[in-house]
C-alpha cells in the first residue's frame, strides 16, 4: 500500500479541457497512455476529461460569423478541473488557445500546456525555419500559430486561398462529419506549401490529428499538435516517457 501510494503522490494530476471535438480529445487520451512508460496501472497518470462538446465554435466566433464566445465556458471547465485538484491543464484545440491569457489568467494554482507554443517549440529543436501550417481559417485570423512559431524564430507559412478551402473541408466536410479524409487534398496542399518554401508542416488544427498523417509528406516533416502536446502531458506530470 506504501509504494502504491508514493508511486500515485508522485505524479501530478491533469485536467483535459475536451470535447473541441470530443475524437480529438479521445485521441490525446489514447497518445498519453501510449506515450506512457508503464509497467503497471499505477504508474498513469491521474486524468480528469470535461467532454464539453457545446462548447460555442472557436472558428465561427473568430471570423465574426457568431456571436456567442467560446472563452466563459472554457474558462469555466479550467476553474472546475483546478478545484478538482489537478495540477496541470491542456485543452487539444489549437484555435480555442486564442485569448488564452482571458481564459487561463482565473487559475491561480493549474499550470497551462499551451498546445501552440509547445508545438512551436518543437519544431525549432528540430531545427526547422519555415513552417507551412495547415489549420482551421479561424485560427489563422486570430494568429495564434503565427505567433507561436515566430516567438520561437520561425516563419509560418499558411496557404492560399484554393488550398486553405481544401484544409477546411478536410475538417468540417470529412472529420467533423465523421467520413474519411481527403488525403488526395491533404498531399495537395503539402506539395503546394513545399512549393512555397517550407521545410516542414504542421497540423495545427486537432481534426488533422485524427486521419492518420504521414509523418513526411513531399520531403517535408509533418508535426501533429496534438502529440507533441500529449508528449507534453506526460512529461510535465511526471510519468516516465516510453
Amino acid at each position: 500500500m506504501e509504494e502504491f501510494m508514493g508511486q500515485s503522490a508522485a505524479l501530478k494530476k491533469l485536467g483535459i479541457i475536451g470535447g473541441l471535438g470530443p475524437a480529438a480529445t479521445a485521441s490525446l487520451f489514447m497518445r498519453i497512455i501510449d506515450h506512457t512508460d508503464a509497467a503497471t496501472d499505477q504508474d498513469h497518470i491521474d486524468i480528469t476529461i470535461l467532454n464539453r462538446p457545446q462548447i460555442p465554435d472557436r472558428t465561427a466566433y473568430i471570423l465574426g460569423k457568431s456571436d456567442e464566445s467560446y472563452v466563459p465556458a472554457v474558462r469555466e471547465a479550467a476553474l472546475e478541473l483546478e478545484a478538482m485538484g489537478c495540477d496541470v491543464l491542456c485543452m487539444p484545440c489549437v484555435t480555442g488557445h486564442y485569448k488564452s491569457d482571458e481564459t487561463f489568467g482565473c487559475l491561480t494554482t493549474a499550470h497551462v500546456l499551451h498546445m501552440p507554443l509547445e508545438a512551436a517549440r518543437y519544431l525549432a529543436r528540430e531545427g526547422k525555419a519555415v513552417v507551412g501550417v495547415m489549420a482551421t481559417d479561424g485560427t489563422g485570423r486570430a494568429g495564434v500559430l503565427q505567433q507561436a512559431l515566430e516567438a520561437e524564430g520561425l516563419v509560418a507559412v499558411f496557404p492560399d486561398e484554393e488550398h486553405q478551402a481544401k484544409v477546411m473541408s478536410i475538417i468540417y466536410d470529412d472529420v467533423k462529419a465523421g467520413r474519411p479524409a481527403d488525403m488526395r487534398a491533404f498531399d495537395d496542399v503539402c506539395a503546394h506549401l513545399r512549393e512555397r518554401g517550407c521545410d516542414s508542416v504542421l497540423l495545427g488544427c486537432t481534426e488533422l490529428s485524427v486521419i492518420d498523417a504521414p509523418s513526411e509528406a513531399q520531403g517535408m516533416l509533418v508535426v501533429d499538435a496534438l502529440e507533441v502536446l500529449a508528449v507534453r502531458a506526460v512529461e510535465e506530470c511526471g510519468a516516465r516517457l516510453k
